[in-house]
């Protein structure tokens, strides 16, 4: 029997290794050459764009995914691989507002009005000295396609989509000659979602390679907590350290508190809510009146309403109702961002009022394609519509569950050397701290195999300059950390 096994653990590497040795070359729309001075050097480095095809069933090509990436000649060292999310988001977020070898830099202060395009310099902080970086955008985003006849079911699920785009690495690695480095996938929003389906897709493509580290920005894995069921009475408490982080920033708390030492005295008070919320209709009177008092106390929102709503308040109804009195909505991707309430504002308001900042990072990268040298960067999509199919996975059940954290913990079990890093802003109410809290209370993993870190910024923690200083220190350290093992 373990013969067996072992002949066919020998055949199947041996298949994956003839796959990965046939993948269709990229077809690169541009190269380039360029110097950045970093870390008391200089240092030179290649800039490509190209396209990879990806195929949803074996020999049947029907769709491309884009790659722009930056490397350093002669250098062996890991290969990172970046991605955003949506789904249906180009790369273009994290490559000019954190990671790229040039930044954007837009306005610090919140309420300050937004220019139409922003600074635009080297970037100090770039990983190019310690990694090679290859963006990647999905199928139907940047300068990819999907074909009149492809399998758009396959590419707009979770597995397909993953499939997908570790396709295009291993397509990348090859023509590189880089398929024996230590690779990094980081993803932010929905990406962190593909980063742990990828993960899976990449060792069943080819289990020769060397994954050694997954790093999540708002992560996602525990979408219960993200979509904030109403009935669940667990989201109530995960999300109550932002409300309270939020609350404190806008003045609304009682004086004197601190953004995070708010969110940590919400946090310490979740388990007593937490019982509260699951007695429901039994908790006695006079308890009920202390809870909501103490609610009230930390998040702003006065005791009548969580007297009146059965002890909560979603993270979407907050936004309205923390600033209600100055006729304001708070920002769903960074709260410390608000936008006058429309007198007809019901219950759920948008367009968020982040919206502005991430559309500086969409208009920077048209210029960062021309300067490669690609001829049509205008024709780069940073945003595909169309993602409100988007299959999940779990089916249509009333027991649906999203166990995205489970698989990433049975790939780390089936390989030692990898880790895990978790990012999240404080005024972030969409991936909120008390949820990556939450998910690492519920994970098998020992803390030595991952990092959970926060920032004093929103879901693109980058957008802020002091919580990029400190978000980049935590990769570049991750990233070092794994290269010494």
């Amino acid at each position: 029997m373990m013969r067996w096994v072992a002949l066919a653990l020998a055949a199947l590497l041996t298949a994956a290794t003839a796959v990965a040795q046939t993948l269709p070359p990229p077809a690169v729309k541009a190269r380039s050459t360029a110097t950045i001075p970093l870390r008391g050097a200089t240092i030179a480095y290649d800039a490509e764009a190209g396209l990879v095809p990806v195929a949803s069933r074996p020999g049947h090509p029907d769709a491309t995914a884009g790659y722009i990436s930056y490397t350093v000649r002669g250098a062996d060292r890991p290969v990172l691989f970046v991605f955003n999310g949506g789904p249906g988001a180009a790369s273009a977020y994290l490559h000019m507002g954190a990671l790229g070898p040039k930044r954007a830099r837009v306005p610090q202060d919140p309420a300050t009005p937004l220019p139409a395009a922003a600074a635009i310099g080297d970037n100090p902080d770039t990983l190019l000295d310690i990694a090679d970086l290859v963006f990647l955008d999905p199928p139907g985003t940047g300068f990819s396609s999907v074909a009149a006849d492809a399998d758009t079911g396959f590419y707009r699920s979770v597995k397909g989509d993953a499939d997908a785009v570790a396709q295009a690495a291993r397509a990348w690695l090859a023509a590189h000659g880089r398929s024996g480095a230590p690779l990094y996938i980081l993803g932010e929003s929905y990406g962190t979602i593909r980063a742990a389906a990828m993960v899976d897709a990449l060792r069943e493509q080819d289990p020769a390679l060397k994954l050694r580290g997954v790093l999540l920005l708002g992560q996602a894995l525990n979408m219960i907590e993200t979509s904030q069921r109403p009935g669940n009475v667990v989201t109530y408490p995960v999300a109550l350290p932002t409300l309270a982080a939020i609350a404190c920033y806008h003045g609304v708390r009682p004086l004197p508190c601190t953004p995070d030492g708010s969110a940590r005295e919400a946090s310490a008070y979740a388990e007593a809510y937490l019982a509260a919320l699951f007695r429901g209709r039994a908790l006695d009177p006079a308890t009920r009146a202390a809870v909501a008092t103490r609610l009230a106390a930390l998040t702003g929102i006065p005791r009548e309403w969580y007297l009146a709503h059965d002890l909560r308040i979603s993270k979407e109804r907050f936004r309205v109702e923390l600033l209600r009195a100055k006729g304001r909505v708070l920002g769903r991707y960074d709260a410390r961002y608000t936008a006058p309430r429309a007198a007809d504002a019901g219950d759920t308001v948008g367009p968020d009022a982040f919206s502005g900042v991430s559309d500086l990072y969409a208009t920077a990268v048209i210029g960062q394609l021309a300067a490669i040298g690609v001829a049509d960067p205008a024709a780069y999509r940073v945003l595909a519509p169309g993602g409100g199919d988007w299959r999940y996975g779990s089916g249509d059940s009333p027991f649906n569950d999203w166990p995205f954290m489970a698989r990433l913990e049975r790939a780390m079990a089936a390989e030692p050397a990898l880790r895990l890093f978790v990012g999240t802003g404080l005024y972030d109410l969409t991936t909120t701290v008390g949820a990556a809290d939450y998910l690492f209370a519920q994970s098998s993993l020992p803390p030595a195999r991952y990092r959970n870190r926060r920032y004093p910024a929103g879901h693109v923690a980058y957008s802020d300059d002091a919580s990029w200083a400190m978000l980049m220190r935590d990769l570049r350290a991750f990233i070092t950390a794994g290269a010494a093992r």
